[in-house]
C-alpha cells in the first residue's frame, strides 16, 4: 500500500520541536492543504463507497483496561484479546465493510463503525456484534461513548450521529462541511469537539459543541491543515494532530500553538493530562511514526518500534501500557511508555 504520497513533496521536518515553535517551515504539499476530492492514500477513504475493503489493514484500537481489548479494520475485522495482547481472537462482525472506529466504556460494552454507515454494537465483549441503523450511507470514521448510552459517531460529509439510548436510535446532530470529519472527542457529556477536512476551504476542520451536541459551531484552531484526531482531556484542553501538524488549546479553543513536522498523525491516546502518544506515518520512506509527550503536549519525542509499517490508531489505558495498530494488520505493545515496542501481530 502507497503511504502518503500526496502530501510528501520534498519538505524536510523535524520530529523534536518546543510548544510554539514551527518545526518544518515548509508547507507539506504548498500553501493549501488540499487533500483532493475523495480519498486519503494510506486510510482509503471514500465516503461514499459501500464497496467491501480488500485488506487486512488496521485502524482503530481500544482498550477498556490493560488486559482488555479490541481492534478493528479492512473487510469487517474485528480482533480481541482478553490478555493484553498475548493472543488476539478474530470475532464475527457479519459484515466485509471497512471498519474504522471503535469504543468500549469498559470491557462488555462497545460501539464499532465504519463505511457504508455501519455501526454494530456488543454488550458481551465482542461474542455477539449486533448491526444498528445509522440512516446514513455515509462512511464513519470516528465513535465515542462516554457512558453505555451515549455516544456520537462522525463521518463524511461533516455527519455527526447521537445516541442516547446505547445505538437503539441515532439522531443525525450535523452536516455542515463539505468534507469528512475524522475522530470526536467529549470531555463530559456537554463538551465536546470534532475535527476532520473541508474541501471548499482546502484546510482541516473543528466544530464544537457546549449541549452535549444540540448545536455545533465552527471553531477556529490555528492552522490551515487537515485535522485527523483530537483528544479532549477536559472542556479547556485540548490536543489535535494531522496532517504535519500538532496544535494545543489550552483555554478551550481561545488561543493555539501549533508545531509542524514532516509526517501524518492519524491518531492519539491521552490517559491523563501530562501524558500522550499520536501515531502516523512519515513522509520520508522510513514510514511509522510514534511520538510521545510528557508534558501535556509541549514537547514531543519520537520513539521507536523498530517496525516500519504505518501506523492508524493507538489506545493507552494508564501512562505506561498501550496498543497501536496499523497496516497489514500490525499490532505494537508497550508497556514501558513506549520505550520499547513489542510486535504481537502483523508481517515480520
Amino acid at each position: 500500500m502507497q503511504a502518503i504520497g500526496w502530501w510528501a513533496r520534498g519538505v524536510v521536518g523535524i520530529l523534536l520541536f518546543n510548544a510554539g515553535s514551527i518545526a518544518a517551515s515548509e508547507s507539506l504539499g504548498g500553501g493549501d492543504d488540499d487533500l483532493g476530492a475523495t480519498s486519503i492514500t494510506g486510510r482509503g477513504i471514500d465516503g461514499a463507497s459501500c464497496r467491501d475493503g480488500s485488506t487486512n489493514t488496521l485502524y482503530g484500537v481500544s482498550f477498556a483496561d490493560a488486559m482488555m481489548g479490541t481492534a478493528v479494520g479492512d473487510r469487517g475485522i474485528i480482533l480481541r484479546t482478553t490478555d493484553g495482547g498475548e493472543t488476539w481472537i478474530p470475532q464475527s462482525s457479519g459484515t466485509l465493510r471497512t471498519l474504522r472506529g471503535v469504543s468500549f466504556v469498559d470491557p462488555d460494552v462497545g460501539t464499532v463503525v465504519g463505511d457504508c454507515g455501519t455501526i454494530l454494537r456488543t454488550t458481551d465483549g465482542g461474542e455477539t456484534w449486533t448491526p444498528q441503523s445509522s440512516d446514513t450511507t455515509a462512511a464513519l470514521n470516528g465513535v465515542q461513548f462516554i457512558d453505555p448510552n451515549t455516544g456520537w459517531a462522525v463521518g463524511f460529509l461533516g455527519i455527526i450521529l447521537h445516541t442516547a439510548d446505547g445505538g437503539d436510535t441515532w439522531t443525525e446532530q450535523y452536516q455542515g462541511i463539505m468534507g469528512y470529519l475524522w475522530s470526536v472527542s467529549f470531555a463530559d457529556e456537554n463538551n465536546g469537539v470534532a475535527v476532520g477536512h473541508d474541501y471548499q476551504a482546502r484546510g482541516g476542520a473543528m466544530v464544537r459543541t457546549e449541549d452535549g451536541g444540540a448545536t455545533w459551531t465552527r471553531q477556529a484552531f490555528g492552522t490551515s491543515r487537515s485535522l485527523l484526531a483530537v483528544s479532549l482531556l477536559d472542556a479547556s484542553n485540548w490536543n489535535v494532530v494531522g496532517n504535519g501538524t500538532i496544535v494545543r488549546t489550552y483555554d478551550g479553543g481561545q488561543s493555539w500553538t501549533e508545531q509542524r513536522g514532516c509526517y501524518f498523525l492519524a491518531a492519539a491516546s491521552f490517559p491523563d493530562a501530562n501524558t500522550g502518544t499520536a501515531v502516523g506515518t512519515d513522509c520520508r520512506p522510513s514510514g511509522q511514526v510514534i511520538l510521545r509527550t510528557e508534558d501535556g503536549g509541549q514537547t514531543w519525542i519520537p520513539q521507536s518500534s523498530g517496525t516500519t509499517s504505518n501506523l492508524w490508531g493507538v489506545s493507552f489505558v494508564d501512562a505506561n501500557i498501550g496498543t497501536a495498530v496499523g497496516e497489514w494488520g500490525r499490532i505494537l505493545r508497550t508497556e514501558d511508555g513506549g520505550n520499547s515496542w513489542v510486535v504481537q501481530a502483523g508481517p515480520p
